[in-house]
């Protein structure tokens, strides 16, 4: 696989020292003032902001509410972050990717009728976007979420059958996050490798840590209940797609903690090109 790393500016120093062919900023909503000196050889991919202005992004909700940005203005805050990232580029190599998180946020569990809603809605609300230049990869959700100081639900883009279906209705293909499907299988008793296996060949880009329980995300590995022994194997059948590691603070002191999981998975099998 290709080795990719979550990178902020002020980490450029540290990260490049793992000689990633992939850096993938990850953005706060002050980094549409991003400048950067220097060019670099590896390929860009942003991962879109999660939350602008201390409200939430959400491209299934139809209408603002005060934590929530609409459909509407989180269409147009995603379409900035696609602006940027076409700037960006001119320091960087190929065609640039941007990760998008669809949303599907509320703090109480919503009925069945409103997660179909939610779900529905996704393929036609990226239709609104204009993505020429860049790969756009929607990523999975996880079951809940942490934002503000409190636990929100996720209610759209979990499972890997709505994955397919969006995938075949745009022709887009996505940024698979093990993690977030694994807490999700936990959720509803299910197999990640089944997961794995029927969305494998309509990913892009993956996200690697351990998990555990129903929202313990970001685990190093082994500290969860992944069943890498498994994975991997299947993980190296697609030397051409990328991966970027996100182990929760594994970029402080010089990236200690992505450079444990890269040892650990590696020397467990994996296979980097």
């Amino acid at each position: 696989m290709i080795l990719g790393m979550k990178v902020r500016k002020q980490d450029m120093g540290d990260i490049l020292k793992f000689e990633p062919k992939i850096l993938e900023f990850h953005f706060s909503d002050s980094d549409l003032n991003l400048t950067l000196e220097k060019n670099y050889s590896q390929q860009l991919i942003v991962h879109c902001y999660e939350y602008f202005d201390r409200k939430l992004l959400d491209i299934t909700n139809l209408k603002e509410t005060n934590q929530i940005h609409s459909q509407e203005k989180s269409l147009e805050l995603i379409q900035k972050a696609i602006e940027k990232t076409l700037s960006l580029n001119s320091h960087f190599v190929d065609t640039p990717s941007i990760v998008v998180h669809p949303g599907g946020y509320s703090l109480t569990e919503p009925s069945e009728e409103e997660k179909q809603r939610m779900q529905d809605g996704i393929s036609d609300a990226i239709k609104k976007l204009d993505i020429t230049g860049v790969n756009f990869l929607l990523e999975n959700m996880p079951p809940y979420a942490w934002f503000f100081g409190g636990r929100w639900n996720c209610s759209a883009f979990l499972s890997t059958n709505e994955m397919v279906n969006y995938c075949k209705k745009t022709g887009l293909r996505v940024c698979y996050d093990l993690c977030h499907s694994q807490l999700f299988c936990n959720v509803k008793g299910m197999n990640l490798v089944d997961e794995i296996k029927n969305i494998e060949y309509f990913v892009d880009h993956f996200h690697l840590s351990d998990a555990d329980g129903i929202d313990g995300e970001g685990l190093q590995y082994g500290e969860g209940t992944m069943n890498f022994k498994e994975i991997i194997p299947i993980l190296n059948k697609h030397v051409e797609k990328s991966f970027a590691i996100e182990v929760w603070k594994g970029h402080e002191n010089g990236g200690i903690g992505f450079k444990k999981f890269l040892d650990e998975i590696v020397e467990n099998g994996l296979m980097i090109n």
